[in-house]
């Protein structure tokens, strides 16, 4: 289909940071099937997964303690999401229960909603409890108005779903609570420090940053002030370039009542672009929610230092062969070659022999690196580890569900079977060896974007969803996954999760 833009469109596009090109490039995309992903076979231990001994894991953590003053370190943490999906049960409850005409206990033993009844037993538990309850304040009459817990969730809904994730209080201690990134910045404290300073980056909702600053700004001064450590502190919202056009479901472009086209946010992968704006050497990768009471920071700090450890270690590898390929050191091109199978898990077709077996080799060396630590897969939804084919190539790829074609059986059976889960505990190295950033948008897999459907006032549109940060924005890095324990994965899904013995102080 043709696509012809109006002088209104060609304004917005001008707006929003895009071209012409770019969108009828789009609207192509959203009428074809979407791609999804081959898997080949789960990755597991001793096939893709690395199973460190305690000693292999001291000896990393340690490594990384020795030269972390050497590299410019940086954490990059997504907060760009909202809370409503943590209250959506609760939502539900305020939309559908009617005070007049029965009372919660009844509510409840009809709806037999087993989510509000754990939310209800454990109030007391919330770390926003008393926040909350200070607030309640009204004075109501009638018998069905006296229970106080509908007050609770009332109030709940209005004061902490519209807020970002980022600034729910997650976890209280004796006299104050946290939110989810002030708990963040007290767990950076205990491994991205290098010269008595930590570099903090968040991705946040437009509008946000007075918001996020009058939060953090205590615990900055404090952390400070207890442990001698400045926080460089900075915010980046995600691209309005990187938003993708709306189409009704015939693929006719979508309009709104003004006539202009609509651009939607495109999933955490557009992040991509603030990733590569950052100039670091090495970036923690890690979610927002996915982070425990204090008592755990120094025992889950421990694991990100192995990750750190194992990226330095292969960094430092594959530099020097690098150096040795950039200087046409042909007699090193079987010991890389092995380096390259056995360490960076790069399948090497076996017709690639002499000169174009170097230049292949020298390519692949040459490209971003990651370690992802991943857990034992317990049933939490999401994405995992696979071993990935793509034009006849294998490769290691964090692939999530949507991905994988569910109407062929053998790829679900594949998806099924995997071993492990994505916590999302990435570390990455983004230079080559001569200190040059690489370009990270030259590495995504632009074939494994989604799809979506979506409601938009009642109208049925759908969208792009660019390659997942971890997934196809990353596809095309070298990728290294290392075992780590599942305590060290702790996500707030759900309000309910707060009430988890990891986020309980003790």
């Amino acid at each position: 289909m043709k696509h012809r833009f109006t002088s209104q469109d060609l304004e917005l596009f001008k707006e929003v940071g895009v071209s012409a090109e770019d969108v009828a490039s789009q609207f192509t995309l959203l009428e074809k099937d979407m791609n999804t992903t081959k898997l080949a076979r789960p990755a597991t231990v001793r096939d893709g997964i690395t199973k460190l001994s305690e000693d292999e894991m001291c000896t990393y953590a340690e490594t990384f303690d020795r030269q972390k003053n050497t590299f410019s370190l940086i954490r990059f943490i997504p907060a760009s999401g909202m809370a409503t999906r943590m209250f959506k049960f609760l939502h539900y409850f305020k939309n559908h229960y009617d005070v007049k005409k029965e009372t919660l206990r009844s509510y409840l033993n009809r709806k037999k909603t087993y989510k509000l009844g754990v939310f209800i037993g454990g109030l007391e538990k919330l770390p926003f409890y008393k926040q909350i309850k200070s607030q309640i304040t009204e004075i109501q009459n009638g018998a069905f108005q006296h229970d106080y817990r509908y007050l609770f969730i009332q109030k709940t809904v209005h004061l902490l779903s519209t807020l970002p994730k980022a600034l729910i209080p997650f976890h209280a201690y004796q006299g104050h609570t946290r939110t989810a990134a002030e708990e963040q910045l007290f767990f950076s404290k205990e491994f991205m420090v290098a010269d008595n300073t930590m570099n903090i980056h968040f991705t946040i909702p437009p509008t946000t940053t007075k918001d996020f600053q009058e939060v953090l700004s205590p615990s900055i001064a404090k952390i400070k002030d207890a442990y001698a450590v400045k926080t460089q502190l900075s915010f980046s919202h995600q691209k309005r370039s990187t938003d993708a056009v709306a189409a009704l479901l015939d693929n006719s472009p979508y309009r709104d009542d003004k006539g202009n086209l609509f651009f939607r946010a495109a999933g955490h992968g557009s992040l991509i672009d603030n990733l590569n704006d950052l100039e670091e050497q090495i970036i923690f990768l890690s979610n927002i929610d996915n982070i425990a009471v204090e008592v755990y920071h120094e025992k889950a700090a421990y694991f990100k230092k192995i990750l750190a450890g194992v990226l330095i270690t292969t960094l430092q590898q594959v530099h020097q062969y690098c150096r040795a390929m950039d200087e046409q050191e042909s007699c090193v091109v079987d010991e890389i070659l092995r380096f390259a199978q056995e360490k960076l898990n790069i399948h090497v077709p076996e017709s690639l022999t002499g000169d174009a077996l170097f230049s292949f080799l020298k390519q692949k060396l040459n490209r971003p690196l990651r370690v992802c630590g991943m857990v034992k897969n317990e049933g939490e939804p999401g994405g995992g580890p696979f071993w990935v084919d793509k034009d006849g190539q294998l490769s290691l790829q964090i692939v999530e569900g949507a991905q994988v074609n569910d109407a062929d059986k053998s790829q679900k059976k594949i998806f099924q079977a995997g071993t492990h889960f994505n916590p999302v505990d990435i570390v990455c190295a983004t230079h080559n060896y001569k200190g040059q950033k690489y370009d990270l948008k030259k590495f995504i897999d632009q074939d494994s974007y989604f799809v979506v459907e979506k409601s938009l006032g009642g109208t049925n549109i759908k969208g792009m969803e660019r390659p997942g940060l971890w997934n196809g924005a990353m596809a095309d890095w070298n990728t290294l996954f290392v075992e780590v324990p599942v305590r060290t994965f702790n996500p707030v899904k759900t309000v309910n999760d707060l009430l988890r013995p990891m986020h309980q102080s003790i």
